[in-house]
């Protein structure tokens, strides 16, 4: 075994005890942090992981089933019921080969393997270990990735002060919908096989005849069109934010707005990219007339472009490392000079001094800052990348003077400023406008790159896991693993399934469909 495939096996701390495993991430300079809390603010409800919109109504009616049928405040029949259900909906799109549902790995084997009966215990390993089963995390789907953005719908709650004993909510109110009114509605379009489903649920075991009974009603990928189900779904995503809080905010559907709008505008052909709606947002420049959750998306990715520009000169700096060290140790002072004179050579290339110009005098490129970050990403020479990724960050200071300001007050506003935020490093970089390129380079990637990345990896250190790509002792440095990155999810491509579930956008192409150009209407008014 070679010393590069040791240390990437165990990463030994500089002290005795245990190994450290090193762990991988997207966030190495721990920069996401304020266009998390963003995305937080704009989709609430939803997260990268809820593919499906009906699984809201079907919790609804499951628990609305199980509070009527069986009756009973044990949470772990509960829990064993759920999973049962949720794995027969699984054999249900595996009866159909269908994609997309949860648990489909597992529910396609069993049922290749299975005559007409199949025992619902050899997907749910009920009785013994989830490990292996349908699903890994003993809560199920709902658990791990439904409940808290189902909470936050206030769809479904706690059964008193009983946590993780679920019950769907009841209530009337004008405008906000209830659990109950959804489990009705899935109840309606349920009605012919509903208690088939139940019977399986009961009895733990499902023949191959009656998944062929269940496969119209209970297709998880079907919402049946201009049902009062999927009138109520739409009613609930273009709703108040937060049904439980008295604050009421609609950011969730201000940006359905935008994205629909969105769509209409580009190639229905084209597969849709999920940062078109930021993307088109800041290249249309700062305005003051913009709507908050506009603002907000502006903001956004102003904040992913500072990330992914600043983790790219990371990227660089680590193959770097890698070619020069040769799985050695280097000394860190003459590899940072080596750096900064290759990307100060790429520079000079291009006509300016970089003895004397200011780094945020004229801007560099006429590239767009998408433009630049796309460049840095998919370039392969490390000292091109970096040239790149300072081009956008350049671009990036000299482009928000006018929206720091507003920025810096919706930040504080909303509670989602951070210390990692490009406002700080906006304000530092202010107190650095006398740096020629030169200096500048030196001072951003000593500072924002190298010892950022040391300062994140030692605050994320425990007892078992530690991040750092490389170790610094003595004024000697050394490599120890590379990493992917990219820009952060925003959740817009899990409200683009939403919508095609609706029928909104079409299922086949990215076009809105008349239902979609209706609801893009009804919205603009």
């Amino acid at each position: 075994m070679s010393i590069r495939q040791f240390e990437t096996a165990q990463v030994k701390a500089p002290f005795l005890g245990k190994p450290h495993y090193p762990i991988s991430g997207l966030d190495q300079l721990g920069l996401n942090l304020t266009s998390e809390r963003i995305f937080d603010l704009l989709l609430p409800g939803l997260n990268n992981v809820t593919g499906r919109i009906r699984y809201y109504s079907f919790y609804c009616w499951f628990f609305d089933w199980y509070a009527s049928q069986v009756r009973t405040t044990s949470r772990g029949k509960q829990n064993s019921y759920l999973r049962r259900a949720e794995f027969l909906l699984s054999l249900v799109a595996a009866h159909k080969e269908l994609s997309g549902v949860p648990g489909i790995t597992k529910a396609l084997t069993i049922y290749a393997e299975s005559a007409e009966n199949i025992d619902l215990t050899k997907g749910t390993q009920e009785g013994s270990k989830s490990e292996g089963s349908y699903w890994k995390n003993p809560r199920g789907v709902l658990g791990q990735y439904y409940i808290s953005s189902i909470k936050q719908m206030g769809i479904l709650g706690d059964q008193g002060d009983k946590e993780g004993l679920y019950v769907r909510t009841d209530f009337q109110h004008e405008t906000k919908v209830s659990g109950k009114q959804l489990a009705d509605a899935f109840g309606l379009n349920t009605s012919n096989t509903s208690h088939v489903f139940a019977k399986a649920i009961e009895n733990n075991f499902v023949t191959k005849t009656d998944l062929e009974l269940l496969s119209n009603e209970f297709n998880m990928l079907n919402i049946p069109n201009d049902s009062e189900e999927q009138q109520l779904l739409w009613q609930l995503f273009s709703g108040v934010d937060r049904p439980k809080e008295s604050e009421e905010t609609y950011f969730r559907k201000d940006t359905i707005k935008l994205l629909l709008f969105n769509v209409d505008i580009n190639d229905s052909e084209a597969k849709y990219e999920q940062l078109n709606v930021p993307f088109s947002i800041y290249s249309d420049g700062w305005n003051d007339d913009y709507s908050a959750s506009q603002k907000l998306w502006y903001f956004f990715i102003v904040e992913q472009f500072w990330s992914v520009s600043s983790t790219g000169c990371l990227d660089a700096f680590l193959k770097i490392l890698d070619e020069q060290s040769r799985n050695n140790w280097i000394d860190e002072i003459e590899l940072v000079d080596h750096i900064i004179s290759k990307v100060l050579d790429l520079f000079e290339t291009e006509g300016v001094n970089v003895e004397s110009d200011l780094f945020f005098g004229i801007p560099f490129t006429e590239h767009s800052i998408e433009e630049l970050v796309y460049l840095s990403k998919t370039e392969t020479d490390p000292y091109i990348k970096i040239s790149f990724s300072l081009c956008a960050i350049q671009k990036l200071v000299l482009e928000n003077s006018a929206s720091k300001g507003e920025l810096l007050e919706i930040s504080n506003r909303f509670k989602i400023h951070t210390a990692s935020s490009f406002l700080i490093s906006y304000d530092d970089f202010k107190l650095k406008q006398d740096l020629t390129i030169k200096e500048f380079i030196r001072y951003f990637l000593t500072r924002n790159v190298i010892n950022r990345h040391h300062f994140v990896a030692l605050r994320k250190l425990n007892a078992t896991q530690n991040s750092a790509k490389f170790y610094r002792e003595d004024g000697m440095i050394r490599l120890v693993d590379h990493f992917m990155y990219d820009y952060s999810s925003p959740r817009i491509h899990t409200l683009v399934d939403f919508m095609r579930d609706l029928n909104i956008i079409d299922a086949d192409s990215t076009a809105l469909t008349q239902k979609g150009q209706e609801h893009l209407k009804m919205l603009a008014q």
